[in-house]
């Protein structure tokens, strides 16, 4: 805050101050236990007035739509449910915001989802969303009895007013905005709370974990992609040139070297085709034991997963296609650049070793890589054997 803002709120009357750190309070703390995010980071960059301004646009909208008075306090007992979901359009942080249904399984809930566009395959074949919605002329003839909304962002909240004014509903986010958080472990709280399932905090946090599905004729289209004997899965490729590895080619030297048996020779190159030169290069990299096959821009995301599924290991750079590759029983070895705290990205369950780079991902030494898959791969080892 800057040193008139400061003496300004110091002067002000105590209603006032209420209202800036109720606001403030709501908009950058989590109220779950365990659940890791950074406000005190957040708020050495973020002036109070943006993120006040920001929640009263937003309550002010709840409020002049007629929907504050239709918040419930949990859908316990509420079996037609729409999730709207209209937040990040990228896979990685739909699959962490959307994981906390994994605690619904099985619970007799009826749930369909409304979504963007380019999200609709990632959750086109789920076992927990009955149907998967991103026209809202499909939802014309579907009834529901309240709805599920992630977050009050100003799309979710004219969507709600607009088509389903009278609808009671959850929202799980509620006004968080800002800090880098763990988004799983947010939404498996989250998910707890309002649906009433009983877990303490700290046992939701505990079995957070992404979460996707996919159907038998997906899992069955990569079966004759898959090696015959244990293979590495391996992420190529990137948007982000933070957070895009280049010298997978030097891991793989270390690999293909080793003398140690109880390693994988086999190597499955997946991404999409902003990976389809990094495969190329490393499938005419001349290697001596190892064996290289690209699956790059050839799968759906789905399939892409099928494959992780199916290997002894999955390593990759933090992106959308690792956290597909987390909601698999595969271990994992995960790059992070500077931005981005493994201890926010990942959970216990994901069964992942987190590197942090000192900057961009490119600056991580393949030796370190090459060391944690070896260590992931010996525990595991181990593991298997008891």
């Amino acid at each position: 805050m800057k040193p008139l803002m400061r003496s300004l709120y110091r002067l002000a009357p105590a209603p006032f101050k209420t209202i800036v750190e109720t606001a403030v309070d709501r908009s950058v703390r989590i109220p779950y236990s365990g659940v890791a995010h950074e406000p005190d980071t957040f708020l050495r960059k973020t002036s109070r007035a943006k993120i006040v301004k920001k929640f009263l646009h937003k309550a002010l909208l709840l409020r002049w739509f007629g929907q504050r008075g239709l918040e419930l306090d949990s859908v316990s007992t509420t079996k037609r449910l729409l999730w709207i979901y209209t937040g990040k359009r990228n896979f990685g942080d739909a699959t962490m915001d959307l994981s906390g249904r994994a605690l619904l399984k099985g619970r007799g809930f009826e749930i369909d989802l409304f979504t963007l566009p380019n999200l609709h395959p990632l959750f086109g074949e789920d076992d927990i969303f009955q149907h998967v919605y991103s026209d809202l002329q499909q939802l014309a003839s579907r009834h529901y009895d309240a709805i599920v909304m992630s977050e009050f962002n100003l799309p979710s909240i004219k969507l709600k007013a607009r088509h389903f004014r009278h609808l009671p509903y959850v929202c799980l986010f509620q006004f968080f905005y800002g800090p880098d958080r763990n988004q799983t472990a947010f939404s498996h709280a989250a998910v707890n709370r309002y649906f009433s399932l009983g877990y303490s905090a700290a046992s939701a946090v505990e079995l957070s974990k992404p979460y996707l599905t996919a159907s038998a004729a997906t899992r069955e289209s990569v079966r004759a992609l898959l090696p015959d004997e244990r293979f590495v899965a391996l992420a190529v490729g990137g948007l982000d040139a933070n957070r895009t590895y280049n010298r997978w080619g030097e891991v793989l030297s270390l690999l293909d070297r080793s003398a140690d048996r109880t390693l994988p020779k086999r190597v499955v190159l997946l991404g999409s085709d902003n990976g389809l030169a990094a495969a190329q290069a490393l499938a005419g990299q001349a290697f001596t034991t190892l064996r290289i096959e690209s699956c790059v821009g050839k799968l759906s995301l789905l399939q892409s997963r099928e494959v992780a599924a199916n290997a002894c290991l999955f390593v990759g750079a933090d992106g959308g296609l690792m956290h597909v590759a987390h909601s698999t029983p595969t271990p994992s070895v995960s790059l992070f650049s500077d931005r981005e705290p493994p201890y926010l990205r990942l959970t216990a369950q994901c069964h992942s070793i987190g590197i942090q780079s000192s900057g961009d991902v490119d600056e991580i030494a393949p030796a370190d890589i090459f060391s944690a898959i070896r260590q992931q791969l010996v525990e595991t080892a181990g593991a298997a054997s008891h």
